[in-house]
Order: structure tokens, then C-alpha cells, then sequence
């Protein structure tokens, strides 16, 4: 039914006419300024990270940065997904016309230290602070970098990654199997020597060696929430060590000051321009709008910029185009997970430098790893796209990719050039003693360029700005204005695949509270790094026992109370012919173990006391993987090899139990200690397939016999419990995944009470020193008797018991290199009985686990033969 009045007022004069027709518009405009206000609002509500370039698109709305000086008024694209629009484009047109191959845009070095003016050090002297050298005369300000995008070297990876089903084991953190050309053990060939070629390593390998700004990545994925990007990767500078490889080690400087903040300011096209009008920029004037970023210090940065390294830049694929096409959806400032100056300013009681001329920075394991985030801009469907993992289309290929940009700055050295806010250490930062002689680097190291003063006056923040410690204004002008995108080193359409916790969200997975009140599906994991096959340190061992091992391992923990296993799998780095996958499947569930292909190399597998150390790159980034990507997910965890046995002891029947003990206790982390188990004699049987091992006649040696469980063999320890103190240097953890954010090996090398600011430690009423030390009641060491103990059973290979019938009788006195490795238990553990020997006259030498071997051992045997039962039913029903 029609509205008369409204009949009656189109009936009427024209000018009514006129102004109805007027106030119609009038209104279409009122609700056209409000659902764009509406849009902005929403956009000013989220975090600073998603204001950046965003250009290209479907739709279009215009923002206003925070806290730019001159508002560029950017035009951001709108992103809007459809999966099957997305998956009739694939059909259509297939992967290549969607697929962004992975590329790496290399960068000549920066011009920011005087040539020829560093003092090396002395390279014989291995203490790394003693005779560390002086860093090379700093010019400042900071040279700009001037280079143009025909300046750059660009690789491509798209025939090694080609879809999100590729990671992260293609991705290119070293040349791949058969392919390398030098050796990780003794190796002496050297990048500066010329006999290792930069840009063939690029091309074949990885670009890092070429261009040291670039991080050695060696995972990617996005969080739950699909609102941040993880990166995964590991300080390539740790690689080598010593005189032979100096000259690489100082190129590869850039490592370590990617891991030191920066800040930097948004600025217009107009400002950039004008503050630095010798910048590259393109022949046409489409991208005045374009976002610009400015070195500034912390008084002045946004504040999402105030601790940065990397500029992220966000592509993603727009269907609605034939063929679909990328375009750019957002721009912003990488996040560390933690900040690793300040874990370098809390770690030592002394000045501590996180890097020094000498480059023996190998004891500073904490700077081994590398985590930072890429926020992910909040731009329509961008970021449920990635949370779902509907942007990962049906073959692997991802709809979405990211660019990381290094922010490219002169190291800083030791203490006195840290780069804090007052919240973090005071307004002062004091260091009392001068180890390294660097306390004149900020007045007596310098080679100014100019004399331009400093004028800009834009927004401060006082209450952000030291009183000492390292001067941005002095290092970077006023006017270092980065270069585009286009004119950057870079690494350019890195995959942005699914999340982890894709299919953890099931009935089966039990929701437990932790201390902060959230839910987690696990209460105890653990992360295994593991190959098929592999040699020792120093190539001394083959090792080919591992399928077997493992097997064992993942069984007898999850019968003491492990929810999941996360196993990653480097038989890649060593064999093509097989993997760990059919070890694991379908022996266990997906439920209780995932694999990981893993298969890049350890950099560096020398002995620790070798001249050029050891670093297990690729053990380390492991760990720190599995940290990153199943630590939101699990209450505790723990890296773990498949030698090492967590027993709950005493009153314990399940380390599930004592976790919950230790949790009520307080305590963060769990340590256990270290000392190596002996197999048992009766377990072995005499063996002289080796040249130190006899003949068939005499056989030397002995080996453990087949069908024995390892847990049961080596169930003989040397040492007593409680271990003596000395086993802590070997140590392993269980710790807590929302107070550990980093751990190494043995160390919880970055905790939450390690990152606790001055400011923060204040407001709780605790106190807070510089140098940081864990307490035991946090970092508790476990009761051996009562509570739980580690055996550790490494292999014990045959040659390693030769001339066993004299090493172990009674009274043998040995040698360097002599001493018995068979094990003869002590009658009840008791050492202090009269019978000191077996009676053919071999010596008691160590102590067996009772629990182990009266309770948990006839478990686990039957839990594998019952898991084998299951297998064999599977076969006979022709359902494998």
C-alpha cells in the first residue's frame, strides 16, 4: 500500500519536487559518510601494524596512520575471499597462473663502518671476552642506501617450494642431499678464500651468505588466530669459528644485528622526498601514496615501531581477476617474540656484547635461534582466511604470501649501546666495568659525514628516552629515510600456509586449565629431533639404530603419561632411500605422534672443543620450531633425544602426576640431570666384526643382543642417585610453555623472570638486578628417588668394549680412554657390601633403576606387543 502523504508531495510543485529529490540525495549521502566512518573506526581500532601500504584490490577505503607527521592518506584494498571462487580459478587456470615462486632479492653491504679500521682481536685466544678487538670507526649518520631495484641479485625457489605441502622441508636453508660442497665436519673451505662461491650458493642453496640481512629461515606459519605470521630461524654467523673463517664470520655480522631492534617512524612520499631526495624512486608517480619509513628514535617512532626489524609487506591473490592476480593488502612492522638486547643486558653481571670483532660468540647459545612475528593486517577476510586454512587451496597452493624486508643498521657493541626504553632497565644503564675498552664507541669511533644539526621537530614521547646508552640521533640523523620495497634486499612471496593447530579442535583432545586460566589440549609433549640413520660429532659414530629406538622411546612414554609426540624427521639430510614415516605410521595414531619433515643439515657437526665449534643449526631450529609452532597448545614440554628415559620414581606413577606436583609446587621448570647409562653384561654377547675387535676365534668385543629393549639394557648407571652435581652440565627439562620462550638444548635460555622489565618488577613489589639468575624453586631440579629420574642410554657401539676382559676386571687401574663401558650391577645397590666383583672377577660398576625394572619394563613390554598385535591384524584383515 502506498503512502498518501508521500502521493501527495510528488503531486505537488516542482521546486517540492526538486527538494525531495534533494533530501533523497542528501540521505543516500548520510549513509554513504556513515558506513565509510563505520569502516574507518573499525580500522582505527585495531592494531598500528595493520595501518601500512595497502594498495590494489577489489574495494577501497582511505585510513589515517597513527602518528604520521604528514597524514599520506594511503588507500588500502579490501580483501574479500571466496574458497570456491578461489577453487574454480584453480580449475580454470591452474596452479601456475596462481602460485607466487619464493624469491630472495639480494643487497650489496651497507656503507656503515670505515674501511680497513677494525681491530680483529686476537683470533688464538679463545675466551671470548679477552682480546675481543674494537669494532671498525662507525660513520654517522648512517650513509642512506641509494641503490635502485636493477641493483639487486634476485634467486628463485619455485622449483624447490611449490606449495604449502612443500613446508618447511623445501624450503631453502641449505643445498639439499648430494648437493653440498662443503663438509660440515673439519671443513677449512671459506666464502673470502674463494674456493665457496656466494652466488652459486644462493642460486643452489641459500642467498644468506650473499646477503646477511636476510634471516636463515627455516619455518614459517601462521598463528590460530590467523593475526600473526611466526618466523623460524637460525643466527648462520654460529656456523664456523676460529682464524681459518674470520673473514666470513665478520661478513656475516648482519646475523646478529637483525636480532637488535630498530625504530623507525612513518613519513609521507612528500616528507621521504624532501628528508631524502636522492632515493630511488620510480619513473611514474602512481605510488605518492605509498607508506615511508623513517630511522627515529623511540621518542619519536610509532608506536609500533619502537622495536622492529623487518618491514612486512602482505600479498594475496584476488580471484576476481582472469587470470587471478596478487595484490598488496597490507603493510607492517615485525614484532620479536622477546627482546634479545635485553636478554644480552640480563645475562651477564658484567658487560656482555652480543657480538664482538673476534666473532667468538659461540658460548652466547641463547643468540643461537631467531623468532620474530609479522603481524598479519586486519583487511576483511585477510586474516579468517588464514586462520580456517581455506586460503591454503586444495593442492597446496596459498592465496596468500608475505615479503620480509630487513631494516638495515650498523651493529651494536656490548652493554653500554644497548637500545632500551626507562621501563625496561631505568633511565640509566650502568655498567661498571670496561672489559672490552669500548666505553668511548660513541665518541672516540666515529667518522661524522656531515654536519647537518638536528631539526626535525616532530611528535615526542619523553618519558620513552634514556639518558644514556646507544644515540640514534647521533647514528642515524634525523633524515635516514629508508629506500621502497622495489629497492630492497628481501625475501619476497613467502608462503603463508595453515597453522599448526589445524585439527586439534576435537572431542578426543582434552581441554585442561593452566595457571593463567586458559584452555590447552595437552597437558605433557614432547619434541624429538631424530634420523634413520646419522653420524656423531665429529663423524666419530655411524648410528643406524634409530627406527628401533624410536619405536621404544614413543611407547614407553606415552606410557608414562606423554599426550603427543612431535617427531622431526632429518633422515633427509643423510639418506633419500627412506624417512621415519613408515617407523611411525600406522604403528601409532595420528593422535598420539605428528612428523615433521625435516630435512636440512646440521651446519657445522665438529666436536665443542674443536677450534671451529660445533652448531647443530638444524637440531636447534627444531627445537625451536616445535616451541613455537605445539607449545600454545600443550601446558608442558620438553626436547628430548631417543636415548634419554624420563622415570617417575617414588609414589609417582606417571609423570602427568608430577608435572601436576610441580605446578602446584610453582615451579617453571623441571630439570633433570645427566650422567650415561652402561649396557649390561648379560644382555650381550661377544661380537668381532670390527678391526679392534678380534677374530672369530678370540672375538674382543661384545654387542647387545637383538630383541632386548634398550631401557632394559642399559637400566645400570654409574652414578648413584641423587647424581652428583657435576651431571648438570648435561642436563634436560620439562618445562613450562608459557614461561620458557626459548630454550636450547640443555637451557631455558630466555624465561619469563629473565624478560621481566625494571618497571614491571616495581609494580609487583620484587626485586630486579641486571644480571638475572634463575631460583630453584622456579628451575627445580628433580628428586631422583621420589619424584622422577633421567636415564640416559646412548649407544654403547662394539668396538667401544674391546679389550672388555681386562678394562673390567677388579682393580684394573685404566688409562686415558681405558675404562670399562660394560656394565656389572651392584648386588641391591649396595656398594658398601663386601663383594666387590662377579665371580669370574669383573668388577661391580653400576647401580640399576628398580622401578624401571620391576614395574615399568614389564609395561612396556606388553604395550608393545599388543601395538605389534594391532599391526599384525591390520595386515591379516589386508587393511595395510
Amino acid at each position: 500500500m502506498k503512502n498518501p502523504t508521500a502521493s501527495n508531495v510528488t503531486s505537488g510543485f516542482p521546486w517540492q519536487k526538486c527538494m525531495l529529490g534533494g533530501a533523497a540525495m542528501w540521505m543516500a549521502l548520510n549513509f554513504y559518510l556513515a558506513e565509510q566512518l563505520s569502516q574507518l573506526a573499525d580500522s582505527e581500532g585495531t592494531n598500528d601494524n595493520a595501518n601500512g601500504n595497502r594498495k590494489g584490490g577489489i574495494a577501497h577505503s582511505r585510513t589515517q596512520l597513527d602518528q604520521v607527521s604528514v597524514d599520506p592518506q594511503s588507500q588500502t584494498a579490501h580483501y574479500s575471499f571466496d574458497r570456491k571462487m578461489a577453487e574454480d580459478a584453480l580449475s580454470v587456470h591452474g596452479r601456475d597462473a596462481i602460485f607466487q615462486p619464493l624469491r630472495a632479492y639480494v643487497e650489496k653491504k651497507i656503507n656503515d663502518t670505515v674501511p680497513g679500521t677494525i681491530d680483529k682481536g686476537n683470533l688464538n685466544e679463545k675466551k671470548p671476552k679477552v682480546e675481543a678487538g674494537r669494532p671498525g670507526k662507525f660513520y654517522v649518520p648512517l650513509p642512506l642506501r641509494e641503490g635502485s631495484p636493477e641493483d639487486l641479485r634476485m634467486f628463485e625457489y619455485g622449483h624447490r617450494l611449490r606449495s604449502c605441502n612443500d613446508m618447511p622441508a623445501k624450503f631453502p636453508v641449505d643445498r639439499g642431499l648430494g648437493k653440498h660442497v662443503s663438509r660440515n665436519v673439519n671443513n677449512r673451505d671459506t666464502f673470502s678464500s674463494g674456493k665457496l662461491n656466494v652466488w652459486e650458493e644462493a642460486k643452489e642453496g641459500c642467498p644468506v651468505n650473499a646477503d646477511p640481512f636476510l634471516p636463515w629461515i627455516h619455518d614459517i606459519f601462521p598463528d590460530a588466530k590467523g593475526s600473526v605470521i611466526h618466523i623460524i630461524a637460525q643466527n648462520k654467523r654460529r656456523c664456523n669459528s676460529g682464524m681459518q673463517h674470520w673473514e666470513d664470520i665478520h661478513d656475516l655480522e648482519p646475523q646478529v644485528t637483525i636480532m637488535q631492534p630498530v625504530s623507525v617512524k612513518r613519513v609521507d612520499e612528500a616528507t621521504a622526498k624532501k628528508l631524502a631526495p636522492n632515493l630511488w624512486s620510480p619513473a611514474t608517480e602512481n605510488d605518492a601514496t605509498d607508506v615511508r619509513y623513517r630511522l627515529a628514535p623511540h621518542e619519536e617512532a610509532d608506536s609500533d615501531g619502537m622495536f622492529t626489524r623487518f618491514i612486512c609487506r602482505f600479498r594475496a591473490i584476488d580471484y576476481t581477476k582472469t587470470p587471478p592476480e596478487p595484490v598488496v593488502v597490507g603493510e607492517t612492522l615485525s614484532t620479536y617474540t622477546y627482546n634479545y638486547e635485553y636478554v644480552n643486558y640480563r645475562k651477564d653481571l658484567g658487560d656482555l656484547s652480543m657480538l664482538t670483532p673476534k666473532g667468538k660468540d659461540n658460548p652466547m647459545f641463547w643468540q643461537s635461534q631467531l623468532r620474530f612475528d609479522c603481524p598479519v593486517p586486519e583487511n576483511g577476510d585477510l586474516r579468517s582466511a588464514i586462520a580456517s586454512g581455506h586460503g591454503v587451496l586444495s593442492d597446496g597452493t596459498p592465496s596468500v604470501y608475505m615479503d620480509v624486508v630487513p631494516i638495515r643498521t650498523a651493529p651494536r657493541y656490548g652493554k653500554r649501546m644497548s637500545y632500551f626504553t626507562p621501563d625496561m632497565a631505568g633511565e640509566t644503564l650502568g655498567i661498571d666495568n670496561d672489559i672490552f675498552k669500548w666505553s668511548d664507541l660513541m665518541t672516540n669511533n666515529i667518522v661524522r659525514i656531515n654536519d647537518d644539526p638536528i631539526t626535525y621537530d616532530g611528535i615526542e614521547h619523553p618519558p620513552r628516552k634514556m639518558k644514556n646508552g646507544f644515540n640514534p640521533r647521533l647514528f642515524w640523523g634525523d633524515k635516514h629515510v629508508l629506500p621502497r620495497i622495489e629497492a630492497s634486499g628481501r625475501w619476497e612471496n613467502l608462503p603463508v600456509c595453515s597453522h599448526p593447530g589445524v585439527g586439534y579442535d576435537t572431542e578426543k583432545d582434552k581441554q585442561i586449565a593452566d595457571r593463567k586460566g586458559k584452555v590447552k589440549q595437552h597437558k605433557l609433549t614432547a619434541c624429538l629431533w631424530a634420523s634413520a640413520s646419522f653420524t656423531t660429532r665429529g663423524n666419530a659414530q655411524a648410528v643406524s639404530d634409530t627406527p628401533t629406538r624410536l619405536i621404544e622411546w614413543i611407547e614407553f612414554h606415552l606410557l608414562v603419561g606423554f599426550d603427543h609426540i612431535y617427531v622431526y624427521d632429518n633422515t633427509g639430510a643423510h639418506t633419500d632411500e627412506t624417512s621415519l614415516e613408515s617407523t611411525l605410521f600406522p604403528r601409532f595414531l595420528d593422535s598420539e605422534v605428528t612428523r615433521i619433515d625435516w630435512p636440512c643439515r646440521v651446519c657445522n657437526n665438529n666436536i665443542p672443543a674443536h677450534e671451529n665449534t660445533g652448531e647443530r643449526s638444524t637440531q636447534y631450529a627444531a627445537e625451536s620450531s616445535c616451541r613455537a609452532r605445539y607449545g600454545p597448545y600443550t601446558e608442558w614440554m620438553a626436547s628430548f633425544d631417543t636415548d634419554e628415559y624420563l622415570v617417575p620414581m617414588g609414589k609417582f606413577n606417571s609423570m602427568r602426576e608430577v608435572v601436576d606436583d610441580a605446578t602446584k609446587a610453582g615451579t617453571q621448570i623441571l630439570t633433570f640431570l645427566s650422567t650415561r647409562a652402561m649396557p649390561i653384561h648379560s644382555y650381550m654377547e661377544p661380537f668381532h666384526e670390527h678391526n679392534d675387535c678380534g677374530s672369530g676365534e678370540d672375538p674382543g668385543c661384545l654387542r647387545v643382543r637383538e630383541g632386548s629393549l634398550f631401557a632394559e639394557v642399559y637400566n645400570c648407571d654409574a652414578e648413584k642417585p641423587p647424581k652428583p652435581s657435576w651431571a648438570e652440565r648435561a642436563k634436560k627439562q620439562l618445562y613450562r610453555s608459557d614461561y620458557v620462550f626459548a630454550h636450547y638444548v640443555h637451557y631455558s635460555t630466555v624465561t619469563a623472570g629473565l624478560l621481566k622489565t625494571k618497571e614491571e618488577a616495581e609494580e609487583a613489589g620484587d626485586p630486579w638486578y641486571m644480571h638475572f639468575r634463575e631460583t630453584r624453586s622456579t628451575d627445580h631440579v628433580t628428586d631422583e628417588i621420589h619424584q622422577a629420574v633421567m636415564l640416559h642410554t646412548k649407544t654403547t657401539v662394539p668396538e667401544y668394549t674391546m679389550e672388555w676382559k681386562t678394562r673390567c676386571k677388579a682393580g684394573f687401574k685404566p688409562g686415558h680412554k681405558q675404562n670399562c663401558r660394560v656394565g656389572f650391577p651392584w648386588p641391591q645397590n649396595n656398594e658398601m657390601g663386601s663383594k666387590k666383583a662377579t665371580p669370574g672377577g669383573y668388577g661391580y660398576n653400576c647401580f640399576k633403576n628398580d622401578k624401571l625394572n620391576d614395574f615399568w619394563i614389564p609395561k612396556l613390554h606388553d604395550a608393545i606387543k599388543k601395538r605389534s598385535a594391532r599391526i599384525d591384524h591390520l595386515r591379516d584383515m589386508n587393511i595395510l
